[in-house]
């Protein structure tokens, strides 16, 4: 198996088996290495799964400290400093050490973002002021649009929200850091992403909020997404998910008349995906033509 095909395949089976693909991490990723471009697609990988899934820091520590130690990583400053950033983010996530002073302003809030990601299933409370510090950071600082550290927040707020939405049940601090995240990834996508990712946002905020019991403020979120969608040509992908939020808000909230014309739209836009995207939206499909 070459690099590629591990990490492709790690991927696909880590939300699944995190303890195999862990176990894959530190028995054979090391030796596929081969050159320093590979080195921050690894760190991200091993940071999440073994950080965000099982909270095994000493683990993850010694696997990235390993990776740190390989040619290909050490030849590259930038390279380095990647790992270096993941590997404070597991210490400041673990409680072992607290590295940020080492690093500049965006790389502190990078690594402070991380581990409120890495902490929200396994301590909400220390995730939750992780978060507010890395957005404090943040707004002290005003750093341009351009900074990797909007993007870091963005992506770290729809994984915290979107992590919390799939618990059968959550505690009201897991309830206000999942609506928490969501906010922080609309905000920080606008400011770093397209109107996709401020869309795709807004679906989060849907969905958050509707998991959160809140279907008043669901359906508007819902509706958001779906008038970016149309001011940006009805794209059929992203008009099938909004569509899909506002169908299963109206469900919940007993409208049927509502629920069926979202269930009409949705399946017009399923109509219009490529085969390869209708193979993969067929469940969200069925799920959302049910009645109850």
């Amino acid at each position: 198996m070459d690099f590629e095909d591990f990490v492709s395949e790690a991927w696909t089976d880590h939300a699944d088996d995190s303890p195999a693909v862990a176990t894959r991490l530190q028995g054979q990723a090391l030796a596929l290495v081969t050159e320093p471009a590979q080195v921050p697609r690894l760190a991200h990988l091993a940071h999440h799964v073994f950080g965000e899934h099982l909270g095994r820091w000493s683990e993850g520590l010694h696997f990235l400290q390993q990776l740190a130690a390989l040619p290909a990583c050490s030849s590259q400053a930038d390279v380095a400093q990647g790992v270096q950033r993941h590997l404070a983010s597991l210490q400041l996530a673990a409680g072992q050490a607290d590295l940020r002073a080492q690093f500049d302003t965006s790389e502190r809030i990078r690594i402070t973002a991380l581990a409120a990601g890495d902490l929200a299933c396994h301590d909400a409370q220390r995730a939750a002021t992780l978060l507010e510090d890395a957005l404090a950071q943040s707004d002290l600082a005003a750093l341009p649009a351009t900074d990797l550290s909007h993007r870091v927040l963005a992506v770290t707020g729809n994984g915290i929200a979107g992590t919390l939405e799939e618990k059968p049940e959550r505690s009201e601090l897991e309830r206000s850091l999942m609506i928490r995240a969501a906010q922080v990834a609309r905000r920080h996508w606008e400011l770093a992403g397209t109107w996709l990712e401020t869309e795709r946002a807004e679906y989060r905020l849907a969905r958050t909020w509707q998991q959160a019991g809140d279907l008043a403020q669901a359906r508007q979120h819902a509706q958001n997404c779906l008038e970016i969608v149309q001011a940006h040509d009805n794209v059929p992908l992203e008009a099938f998910f909004g569509w899909e939020a506002l169908g299963l808000v109206e469900r919940a909230a007993g409208n049927t008349a509502g629920h069926a014309q979202a269930v009409r739209h949705a399946q017009a836009a399923f109509e219009a995906l490529s085969a390869d995207d209708q193979g993969w939206c067929r469940p969200s499909l069925d799920k959302l033509a049910l009645t109850n």
